[in-house]
């Protein structure tokens, strides 16, 4: 045991990229306990269908606002090849620049978008619009948050960039339960996630402004439409994404009762909990690709890539045995209720985890700028939502569906990523999302 602990002692201080998804994981780890505290929150305060009705609204938000993590991909490819070159005062003014622009565009939609929030919330039977209003608020706040924290990330600051995200559910977890009373029922619970997302946009850019490895750009940069074709595929991608994660509330809220959705939803919640231990590696991989790409070449980036899914799938497999040994522990926190929920807890957390490992992929296709991987993903979602339409009789069917597509999906990607090989014109080519462009 001694032993064990000194290797692993060894590796942490000597591999960067060990280090730095350890520190990571150890943030997100606290952060989805505030989360789960969050969850435990709605399950004992929220009426019957209500916890369903909450997570059918969280699934709204995810969906679309997933796609921020697009909209972060790509500020963190930008700003890593300006960082790698030594531009870090440009890469700052890159962000600053893109957040804005971000907000002008995120409002304009959300604006046009508002005739269809009445059908949206009568699809998943949520007897409120202004619940999905309070969504579109967050999203908003989301995507602003996402694109200023992505500096943290590709200057490598993960420690703030840890601290920035535990500001979110630590506000939250706050805010929650007295929200839920003043407003009597399911509304607070957005309404709390609305001022955290506010308060973490403001707190991240301070912290930015105040930073002292930002330096002030004095240059100008300008902003042309074609510059931002690379973005197309990217939020495309996690559009995709977003979607085979989170569709499955949607139609269970569509097809089931109100009492049976908060079974489904809290076996959901506790299986897609392992993307806590994913995402955190995501976010070292993809900087960490990029700087191996432009100074070791392309098969340094690939086993950064290979250290990311094998650190990610061990750690899916002790959250496994987490849910094996406690799953009774951890609903019955939530209520004894939940009990009911046991039997899909264990089976959906090991259909969940193939899909969850598939999101480590898409940061090769962003490093290399290869859009064919978005075609795995569309076909997985005809597959997905092709399944819940014809097998959505029973919840362990709807499992079997997300099991046997994440599966096939996490296959398919892995495939394409062995056949592709390095992309043609070398480090030049990397470069010209940002280099030739932001000038």
């Amino acid at each position: 045991m001694k032993n064990f602990l000194s290797n692993v002692f060894f590796k942490l201080k000597n591999d960067r990229f060990y280090f730095d998804s350890f520190i990571l994981t150890l943030f997100s780890v606290v952060g989805n306990l505030f989360a789960f505290l969050v969850n435990i929150i709605y399950t004992r305060t929220l009426p019957e269908g209500g916890y369903g009705a909450v997570m059918s609204i969280n699934g709204i938000i995810n969906i679309l606002g997933t796609m921020a993590i697009g909209f972060r991909m790509f500020s963190v490819k930008v700003t890593s090849d300006m960082v790698a070159n030594g531009e870090n005062a440009k890469a700052i003014h890159f962000s600053y620049k893109f957040t804005l622009l971000t907000h002008f565009v995120m409002v304009a939609i959300l604006i046009l978008l508002y005739p269809l929030y009445g059908i949206l919330a009568q699809f998943i039977n949520v007897d409120s619009t202004f619940a999905i209003i309070l969504a579109g608020v967050i999203i908003i706040f989301n995507y602003l948050s996402s694109i200023t924290s992505s500096l943290f990330q590709s200057m490598k600051m993960f420690f703030s960039l840890g601290i920035i995200s535990l500001s979110y559910p630590l506000i939250r977890f706050v805010l929650t339960y007295p929200l839920i009373k003043v407003w009597n029922g399911y509304i607070g619970a957005p309404a709390s996630m609305v001022i955290a997302a506010t308060v973490s946009f403001i707190s991240t850019s301070l912290i930015t402004k105040m930073s002292s490895k930002f330096e002030e750009y004095k240059g100008k940069l300008k902003f042309n439409l074609s510059e931002f074709i690379p973005l197309i595929p990217i939020v495309l991608m996690n559009i995709l994404y977003s979607i085979l994660n989170y569709v499955d509330l949607l139609f269970v809220r569509r097809y089931f009762e109100e009492a049976q959705t908060d079974m489904f939803a809290i076996a959901s919640t506790i299986a897609k909990a392992t993307l806590f231990v994913i995402i955190p590696v995501s976010y070292v991989i993809l900087p960490r690709m990029i700087d191996d790409y432009h100074k070791k070449g392309y098969k340094a980036s690939i086993n950064a890539l290979i250290k990311g899914i094998i650190l990610s799938f061990l750690a899916c497999l002790a959250y496994l045995g987490i849910i094996a040994v406690f799953g009774d522990l951890i609903l019955m926190i939530f209520g004894t209720r939940y009990l009911e929920a046991k039997p899909l807890v264990l089976p959906f957390t090991i259909a969940f985890i193939p899909m969850g490992l598939s999101f480590l992929l898409i940061n090769y296709s962003v490093t290399f700028k290869n859009w064919l991987l978005s075609i795995p993903l569309a076909l997985a979602n005809v597959g997905l939502i092709g399944g819940f339409i014809i097998w959505h009789s029973s919840f362990y069917k709807m499992i079997l569906v997300y099991g046997v597509v994440g599966t096939i999906l996490l296959m398919l990607l892995l495939v394409f990523v062995a056949f592709s090989g390095e992309p043609k014109g070398g480090d030049k080519d990397i470069e010209e999302v940002t280099t030739t462009n932001y000038q």
